[in-house]
This record gives structure tokens, C-alpha cells and sequence, in this order.
């Protein structure tokens, strides 16, 4: 019997906590002792079988002796099996008590496992929901381009409604056509593409000072138009031509009765000098452009962009192109000192005559250029008078000849 107890038990592969080796030991403990206690029990009734067989009638004396003490024998091994039964449910609540204090001192490997294949399942679960984020954009795009290909393949792909305002003078049907968009463009492409519209419509008129294209959900584009300010008219024997304040003339002629009531008209053509005359007139102040009524171009000799600005006052200013931006400012205090109808050159330099003076100076220059003009008549019938006896003289001499 000890050497069963002592017997050692093989070693577990994996190793045990503390409360589960204690538990292994105490159930292989409890099996050997109720395996002992079998064959105890079994040799006893052996026994007491072969105690029987033996009997004879004539010891029945001896047997009733041996039967009361084998009753004493059976009572005496009574009373240790109840004592060892006794023993035994104190042992196992020490142990069950012992139990529950290891189990809930050091986890159990079974704890540990599930708690390992909790937290290898909801790895699993993250990896799972990573995966999921990962598709969302994929999915997403796809159904992007899904819808936007059915949109390229329904009318309204190509719908557009070309809204302008701002034009006060330039041909709305003129931009439209001059912008080159066509029906069958589609309204992305329209958008992507409308600063080439936008180009084409500043080209078309001049008008046009400045134009924007907004678009508008889902197939409106806004075309904004700013429009140059009218700076005066070029004005010829009938016609009445817009010169814009970019100094650009447009070949559109205007009707008598659109005519504003006061303006500035232009009397030459030079349309390089008109441009120069409106960039130099834009730099004075207002109080002093504003009272130009008209300008025609006199130039001299010496100078040739002079011109005769007409005041308002009917005061004239003979003043060159080029010099405007420096000279007319002080016309203002030059007026002052000056009488009525008076002229201000301001050519070489800056003063004043009157209008019999202007007159005298215009008849004495008229003269002047009309006796140089009898003297270039001259000049000119007494060379072509030679020529003539000339070819009269080649031809004199080559009729001997022939």
C-alpha cells in the first residue's frame, strides 16, 4: 500500500498551475485509497467465506466464540470506516476551500486560453473591420464613376442655358457665336474649357472691357460683361463713330438721336493719334477735360500732333499730343488772366492772344503759304517748260536723222 502511495506520477507535458497539480494529486490519492479499500474488503469477505467452509458441528461452540468476535471485528472495522468517512469530507472542504483561494490567487491555463482566444478573435474582428475601411473608398469611387458614366450617356449631359448680362452695347448673339460653344459640347467641357469661351468673347466685340463665366447647378452658365465707357465720338461729314476709353474706335456708327446731349467730338482720323490724345486727356483732372468740347488736329511745320482743343467757354488751346499730361492743368489758371474768346498756345511755350490777333496770324499764314504755293507753280511751269522744249529739240533732231 505505501508503495502505491508513494508511487510518483508521470510528468505532465504542459505545465500546471499550483491548484491544478494539488487537485490531480489529491483525486489519484482518493482513488488509491478507495481501491485499497476495496481489496480490503474483499479479502475480509474471502475470509470470512473460508471461515464458514471450515466450520464443523463440533466447534460450534468455538464458532459461536469466533462469530462474537467476529462481530467484534466488524464492529471495530465499522467504526474506522466511519471515522475514515469522517476524515475524509473535512479533508475535501480543506481542499475545495484551498481550491477556490489558489483559483482565485493565480488564474487558471484554461482562464488564460479563452482570454486568448478573446483577444484572437477580436483581433480578428478589427482585422475584419480594417479591411471593411480599407474597401469603403473603392467602393465609393466605383459608384462615382458609375453614376457620372450614366450621367455622360443622358441628354442632360449636354444641356446648357448661356445667360448674359452687362451688355449695354455689345451683340449678345455676336458673343455667343464668336465663343464657339456648340450644342453637343457637354456642360463639364463647357466649364473646363470656358476660359477659352471667355477669350474668344473678349476678341469678339470691343466693347468688351472685362467678362466672366459662372456656373451654376446643374446646366446654367452666367456670362458677366463689363463694357468700356464711351469717351467721345469721332464725327465725320455724317457719321458719329464711338471712341471707347481705351481710346479704340468702333466702325459701328451711331444714329443722330442716340446721341447724348454733350460730348466730346473728334475731328481726325489718325487712329494711333486718337489713342494718344484719350491716354493723355484721361491724366488731367476732370474739372479741365470735362470743359473740352472738341479737337481737331492743326499741326505745323514743327509740330505735327498739334491740335486745337474747342472749350465749352469758347476759349481754344493750341496744345501737341504729347504735351497734354504737362501743359493743360494750368488752363484753369491761365483763363482767369485771359479775356473772352481768347486762344492759349501752348506749342513752344505758354501764352495768350486774342481772336483779331489769332485772325491776323491765320490770313498772314494763309498768305504766306499761297505765295509759296504761286512760287512753287512757277517753279514748277518753268521745269516742265523745258522739258518740253527738250523733247522739242530730241524730236527736231531725230527727223533729220530718220
Amino acid at each position: 500500500m505505501t508503495d502505491k502511495k508513494n508511487q510518483k506520477t508521470p510528468k505532465e507535458v504542459t505545465k500546471l498551475s499550483e491548484w491544478q497539480r494539488r487537485n490531480q494529486e489529491y483525486q489519484k490519492k482518493k482513488q488509491l485509497e478507495e481501491q485499497e479499500e476495496k481489496e480490503k474488503k474483499a479479502q475480509e469477505e474471502k475470509e470470512r467465506q473460508e471461515l464458514l467452509n471450515q466450520k464443523t458441528p463440533s466447534e460450534d461452540s468455538e464458532a459461536d466464540g469466533q462469530d462474537g468476535e467476529s462481530e467484534e471485528v466488524e464492529e471495530d472495522e465499522n467504526v474506522a470506516e466511519e471515522e475514515v468517512q469522517e476524515t475524509l469530507p473535512e479533508e475535501t472542504e480543506e481542499d475545495a476551500e484551498e481550491e477556490k483561494i489558489i483559483y482565485l490567487a493565480e488564474p487558471s491555463e484554461a482562464m488564460f486560453e479563452e482570454e486568448e482566444l478573446a483577444k484572437k478573435a477580436k483581433k480578428e474582428g478589427q482585422i475584419a473591420r480594417r479591411h471593411i475601411y480599407r474597401a469603403i473608398p473603392v467602393w465609393v469611387i466605383s459608384t462615382l464613376v458609375a453614376l457620372f458614366s450614366a450621367y455622360l450617356l443622358t441628354p442632360l449631359a449636354k444641356q446648357k442655358i448661356i445667360e448674359f448680362s452687362g451688355n449695354k452695347n455689345a451683340d449678345q448673339a455676336l458673343l455667343f457665336e464668336k465663343s464657339q460653344i456648340q450644342d453637343r459640347d457637354y456642360t463639364l467641357t463647357t466649364f473646363l474649357n470656358r476660359d477659352h469661351y471667355i477669350a474668344n468673347m473678349k476678341a469678339a466685340s470691343p466693347w468688351v472691357k472685362d467678362i466672366s463665366m459662372n456656373y451654376t447647378f446643374p446646366t446654367t452658365f452666367k456670362v458677366q460683361v463689363e463694357e468700356y465707357q464711351v469717351f467721345g465720338y469721332y464725327v465725320t461729314e455724317e457719321d458719329h463713330y464711338p471712341i471707347l476709353e481705351n481710346g479704340e474706335v468702333v466702325e459701328t456708327a451711331v444714329a443722330t438721336d442716340q446721341l447724348p446731349k454733350a460730348y466730346l467730338a473728334v475731328r481726325f482720323s489718325d487712329r494711333e493719334l486718337v489713342r494718344q490724345f484719350v491716354k493723355q486727356l484721361e491724366k488731367i483732372p476732370s474739372s479741365v477735360r470735362d470743359q473740352v468740347e472738341a479737337v481737331d488736329l492743326t499741326p505745323s511745320k514743327v509740330t505735327k500732333d498739334l491740335v486745337t482743343l474747342t472749350m465749352k467757354d469758347g476759349t481754344k488751346v493750341l496744345v501737341p499730343v504729347s504735351q497734354i499730361k504737362r501743359k493743360l492743368p494750368y488752363y484753369n489758371q491761365i483763363r482767369k488772366l485771359i479775356e473772352d474768346d481768347s486762344v492759349i498756345d501752348m506749342e513752344a511755350g505758354i501764352y495768350s492772344y486774342n481772336t483779331e490777333t489769332m485772325a491776323t496770324l491765320a490770313q498772314e499764314k494763309k498768305e504766306k503759304e499761297q505765295g509759296e504755293g504761286n512760287k512753287t507753280e512757277e517753279a514748277n511751269a518753268n521745269s516742265s517748260d523745258s522739258d518740253e522744249s527738250a523733247v522739242v529739240t530730241e524730236q527736231h533732231e531725230e527727223v533729220p536723222a530718220e
